[in-house]
């Protein structure tokens, strides 16, 4: 694997020129506009080489709209049950797809059933951009993924890809990143700015 932070560096060199927004990032992907839960993508094995086309069952969706009952009270508290309904959007399509297996990271594992960063980013904005079309965020609204390139943006060694959101009121950005941990764990929500300069977690879940 000498060349895989050439590759990684290629991948998201790639997104870095993306549109603005959550839709024109999807354009330059090629994923299919999508309005709901009963029809959505998602990607997987690596820069979304693959691309399955899912349903949820509604029982499914249900669970995740419980998470969001009561409306939360503030943009703080949305971001926590943000965090959560991330978690469980993949473990329900873990069990449809295969990707239950996916590992934390990107290199430590590798095959069609995992995900790299970009894939996890681009699921993310899929999934957040699901829970805004539902009417579930009153808080935020959904940006295109950001990326954080070594050298440029922090001393570390891997360019990097995460999921975005802006609190509305203020216009505050913050980083929605699931990569840092194996499949269904709560995503890490950080301002994108501490995510810029090289955050990550204390502790990784595996």
């Amino acid at each position: 694997m000498k060349y895989a932070p050439f590759i990684c560096l290629l991948l998201l060199c790639a997104c870095a020129a993306a549109p603005k927004g959550a839709e024109g990032y999807f354009a330059k992907r090629h994923l299919s506009a999508f309005r709901d839960y009963t029809n959505f993508q998602h990607c997987r094995a690596y820069g979304c080489r693959e691309i399955d086309t899912l349903a949820l069952e509604k029982k499914d969706w249900k669970k995740i709209e419980r998470i969001f009952k009561p409306a939360p009270k503030s943009a703080v508290e949305e971001r926590e049950r943000i965090a959560k309904a991330l978690g469980v959007f993949e473990t329900t399509v873990g069990a449809i797809n295969g990707t239950s297996e996916d590992v934390f990271g990107t290199f430590d594992k590798v095959g069609v059933r995992q995900h790299d960063c970009v894939d996890e980013s681009t699921n993310s904005t899929i999934y957040l951009s699901l829970l805004h079309n539902a009417g579930l965020l009153k808080f935020h609204d959904v940006g295109a993924p950001d990326t954080r390139v070594p050298i440029i943006h922090y001393a570390g060694t891997w360019p990097h890809q995460t999921a975005v959101i802006s609190e509305r009121i203020s216009g505050q950005r913050y980083a929605v990143d699931s990569w840092f941990h194996s499949n269904g764990y709560p995503a890490e929500i950080v301002k994108l700015e501490d995510w810029k300069h090289g955050w990550r977690p204390a502790e990784i879940k595996k």
